[in-house]
């Protein structure tokens, strides 16, 4: 079968390949995939910057809907032919703090789908039948293709952000993750001010289409003046950080009030200098949130099912896997939203 694989460490080292089709093992099931979303991390190990491990040769992907084409021994074969999503995690110990604590996302054994083992970004996956989640009626494999991002985002709007009714809160860049944490923001009843660049503006205009009350251009040279008199006279109740940019890290802890709560969702891929000051005097809470736990891939489903959370404006391509270059590339410099790559072709 055809695959994109990250075949030796070091910038670059992608191809598409052909490798053996995999076969599931007991308590495992093979997917015919159908849509493999491009995610920030699957551009970390493309240029190998440190913001992601990997284990090579791997095949990428970790966002992805299919079809159930296979079942190891101990699988009902009544799910052959059912269309589903799946969590990540491909190993975790299971017996770690983490683990029996119901966070195994945070195991130190964890290896994830498109990283640790291979992953989706080819014409077949095999995957642990724990992870799998049938997709509701109503929602198409399109759409379920981003439960993946869906679900970190639920994970750190709703768990971690703790958002009130009419609390204020600031929410930097409008990329695909950005977008769906604003959603759940409005939905907890937050009113919230999204920052991006004038390069934006595209994406800018889409979150306000999506329930923001406001948009500030970052890059303006009076972008700080204008979040003051937006959050005036506290600041910014939580911020949600999504865009990984250093600047957008430090805005971020100036515009909050004190007792504000501060989640960092976006990966910054290198180290930013804070002045830890600014946390203690202001007592605030500051939280990172990684990946999900299986709890918000349900809640997510259940949303979208709901018609709660539209992702379909979100997605800006599909593009063949052999034209993976220019779905990368696209991702690169911003173009659009969410890129995905398809190894059988559109619905």
């Amino acid at each position: 079968m055809q695959a994109l694989v990250k075949y030796a460490k070091g910038s670059g080292n992608v191809k598409v390949m052909d490798r053996e089709m995999p076969e599931p093992k007991a308590g495992q099931v093979r997917v015919k995939v159908h849509y493999a979303g491009i995610c920030g991390t699957d551009i970390h190990m493309y240029k190998d910057d440190g913001g992601y491990a990997y284990n090579p040769p791997v095949t990428l992907g970790h966002e992805f809907s299919g079809i159930v084409d296979a079942v190891g021994e101990g699988v009902d074969a009544s799910l052959i032919g059912k269309a589903v999503v799946s969590e990540t995690y491909f190993i975790t110990c299971g017996h770690c703090f983490f683990c029996v604590t119901g966070k195994k996302n945070l195991c130190p054994e964890r290896k994830s789908i498109g990283s640790g083992v291979d992953g989706a970004m080819a014409e077949y996956v095999v995957v642990p039948y724990s992870n799998i989640h049938l997709v509701p009626e109503g929602v198409s494999l399109k759409e379920a293709a981003m439960t993946e991002p869906l679900a970190c985002c639920c994970q750190g709007v709703l768990e971690m952000a703790d958002i009130t009714p009419g609390e204020h809160v600031l929410l930097s860049g409008p990329g695909a993750i950005g977008l769906m944490c604003l959603q759940f923001a409005v939905l907890c009843g937050g009113r919230v001010v999204v920052t991006g660049l004038h390069a934006d503006e595209e994406r800018l205009q889409l979150a306000l289409k999506l329930g923001a009350e406001a948009i500030v251009y970052s890059d303006d040279p009076d972008a700080k003046e204008q979040l003051k008199a937006k959050f005036a006279p506290h600041g910014a109740d939580v911020v949600l950080e999504c865009s990984g940019a250093g600047p957008a890290v430090l805005t971020g802890i100036e515009m909050i009030r004190k007792g504000g709560r501060y989640v960092q969702v976006g990966l910054t891929g290198r180290p930013t200098t804070l002045n830890m000051n600014d946390i203690t005097l202001k007592e605030l809470t500051v939280k990172g949130t990684f990946a999900q736990k299986p709890v918000w891939w349900t809640r997510s489903l259940e949303l979208l099912a709901a018609k709660k959370i539209q992702v379909l404006p979100l997605i800006s391509d599909v593009d063949p896997l052999t034209d993976w270059e220019k779905a990368f590339e696209g991702v690169i410099k911003g173009e659009g939203l969410k890129h995905m790559l398809t190894a059988c072709g559109e619905e």
